[in-house]
């Protein structure tokens, strides 16, 4: 079912045309990914299908009652009071219907038919629009997002831009409209949100349009894409990852076309100027009247945006053994986490990975010895010379210009440093430009051009991709594959880890713990280990409940107090078939209009709602002491 008509839309600021003009519909069930360079228009037109942004032409037209979300970038929370406060006002509607109920318990056992009625069918919508689940709900959204419980009653004012925007990503989703707008969700969100967000927008019933730098989301949520570029919006029926193929193959259709056309052009051409006075005249004037036809439908050569280009060079290969690590404690004053004993061989590509703030960065410069270890050693290998892109780009914020960060790093001579901004698309008067002034992507770009210089064997690469569109992502993954030397490798591009690393450091619980296999391998096993866990740090009783928690292997739950989690369990499945119980009854005496029973069976409902709600608690408490305890051996 259509739910929105975008008909012949256009934007353009003066004589600059961002995009257009636009015609297109979104159906309930598409999922659009919607993509393009920084800068193409791509926030503009999530704007302007949300309504908050005018067109310059064309229109956005709503098909009936149609509700639009829309979360941009840089997303605010609205109000005062706590983190649950602002994100419980995604249940604003829902919460007024209870308070109504509540009023109405109190005076109906006096037996007003009209009280009656009212409450009947408020208690109806209550019920089949899942206000019983409200709270489960919100601590679903907040533990999926990264919020423990501990940070719910945390106020908004003091909060961080990263957490911020997570609550208003969290209430973004609970509030389940029509179509929901997406505008670079995945910022600041650790690798256990993102595979959370990533099986949320799998189930959403509605309609979604996504903009985001993280390619696995983009091709596991899409099954449409919508590409912005040279002033002009591609649609395909297909997602992210297929619609790259079908645009490849669409240009390269449109490059022979072109070709074969300006071919004809030149024979046609050729042969009017040597014919046209003489005894093929009328043949030369037939090519004419056909070029005349030709020049009418010139078929517009394919234009193919501009691109960096990146080769990492290895210089002379490092010995087998690229470093040891013994009784190594990372960390300040003291330790942050330990690190088993090992010795990393050359060509391994390591992904370093773990919760925001334990201590990835820290083990990088640990490592090229700019921090001292707590504890233990670090000894480099024969010949190794560690190469380093920090995601603080250090250096590329003063009032030096682009060139003059190149020539300070290299011996290159002006010429030869123009050449190589060159390549990352410094050209002409961009050279000259203030490094303070250079926006993520632009300065993103200048490291990477350093890291081109320098010939190291051993990479360090801290959050690469950050600020980089989709195709610059593309391109230094490719160079990564191509690359001979060592590497490790912080980030939470997803896509970059599964295509590139050979072993994964999990840094969690106090320690670091080696797997001899990639990224790719490692998702997938411990998918497997926790499918269901990441939804919630709480099951919600229709969503998830511990029930479902028993599909995890006889290997997983003998690590665990398994007759704790049974017992518990089973109060729990007692709770909710009373909890069930009492709700099919209120409904019944609702029905039948006795307000003696309704009062009795609401105040029964709220005390078994705060019993359920106990051993929820209970439950997760235990079943995160038993991984604890598994984490650490």
């Amino acid at each position: 079912m259509s739910l929105i008509q975008i008909d012949r839309l256009s934007k353009a600021f003066g004589a600059d045309v961002l995009f257009g003009p636009f015609s297109a519909q979104i159906s309930r069930g598409d999922r659009v990914a919607l993509i393009g360079d920084n800068g193409a228009g791509k926030s503009t037109l999530l704007r302007m299908i949300a309504g908050t942004e005018e067109p310059t032409e064309g229109e956005v037209r709503s098909l009936g009652e149609v509700r639009i979300g829309l979360l941009p970038q840089t997303a605010r929370l609205e109000g005062e009071g706590s983190v649950w406060d602002a994100v419980e006002r995604a249940f604003a509607a829902d919460r007024a219907v209870e308070r109504e109920l509540r009023r109405l318990e109190a005076s109906i056992a006096d037996g007003d038919d009209e009280t009656l009625h009212r409450y009947d069918e408020l208690l109806h919508r209550f019920a089949d629009g899942g206000g019983y689940e409200i709270e489960a709900k919100i601590r679903a959204a907040l533990a999926g997002v990264g919020f423990s419980e501990a940070e719910y009653d945390k106020p908004v004012d003091p909060l961080s831009g990263g957490e911020e925007a997570r609550a208003a990503l969290a209430r973004a989703l609970l509030e389940e409209p029509d179509v929901l707008l997406l505008d670079e969700p995945t910022n600041h969100l650790d690798f256990a949100a993102l595979d959370w967000l990533e099986e949320r927008l799998l189930r959403f019933p509605g309609a979604l349009v996504l903009v985001s730098h993280d390619r696995h989301l983009l091709d596991r949520a899409s099954n449409r894409s919508w590409e912005i570029a040279f002033g002009r919006i591609a649609a395909y029926r297909v997602g992210y990852e297929a619609s790259r193929a079908l645009r490849d193959a669409e240009r390269q259709r449109q490059v022979e076309l072109y070709r074969k056309q300006a071919e004809t052009i030149d024979r046609y051409k050729d042969f009017v100027r040597r014919h046209k006075a003489g005894q093929k005249h009328r043949q030369a004037r037939d090519r004419e009247r056909k070029l005349e036809r030709i020049e009418k439908e010139r078929i517009e050569e394919p234009r193919e945006a501009k691109r960096i280009s990146l080769r990492v060079p290895i210089g002379r290969p490092s010995g087998k053994r690229v470093f040891s690590l013994r009784d190594l404690a990372i960390g300040f004053d003291r330790p942050l986490f330990t690190c088993p004993d090992l010795d990393l061989q050359r060509g391994e590509k390591v992904a370093i990975i773990g919760p925001n703030g334990c201590g990835k960065t820290t083990l990088l410069r640990t490592i090229t010895q700019e921090h001292t270890p707590v504890g233990g050693t670090i000894e480099l290998g024969h010949n190794v010379h560690p190469a380093t892109y920090s995601q603080t780009q250090e250096g590329l914020h003063g009032s030096n210009t682009v060139l003059e960060a190149i020539l300070a790093r290299t011996s290159l001579t002006i010429s030869e440093a123009r050449g190589l901004l060159g390549r990352f698309l410094f050209s002409g008067d961009d050279a000259t430009k203030k490094t303070q002034a250079l926006s993520g992507g632009e300065r993103s770009r200048v490291a990477l051009a350093l890291l081109a210089l320098i010939e190291g064997n051993l990479l360090l690469l801290d959050e690469p991709t950050n600020h980089l569109d989709l195709a610059s992502q593309e391109i230094l993954e490719r160079a990564l594959l191509d690359y001979e030397g060592t590497v490790l490798l912080v980030s939470h591009d997803r896509a970059l880890l599964e295509a590139v690393t050979t072993q994964v450091w999990l840094i969690e619980e106090g320690r670091m713990i080696v797997h001899a296999y990639g990224y790719a391998e490692h998702r997938r096993r411990r998918f497997e280990a926790t499918y269901g866990e990441a939804d919630a740090a709480r099951p919600s009783r229709r969503t998830e409940t511990p029930r479902r928690k028993r599909s995890t292997t006889e290997t997983e739950r003998t690590r665990v107090d398994r007759e704790a989690l049974r017992e518990l369990e089973s109060s729990i499945e007692d709770l909710e078939e009373q909890l069930e119980r009492v709700e099919g009854d209120l409904v019944a005496a609702s029905t039948a209009g006795d307000g003696r029973r309704i009062a009795a069976l609401a105040g029964e409902h709220r005390c078994l709602q705060r019993a359920l709600a106990e051993k929820y608690d209970a439950w997760h408490a235990t079943l995160e002491d038993s991984e604890r305890k598994e984490a650490t051996g």
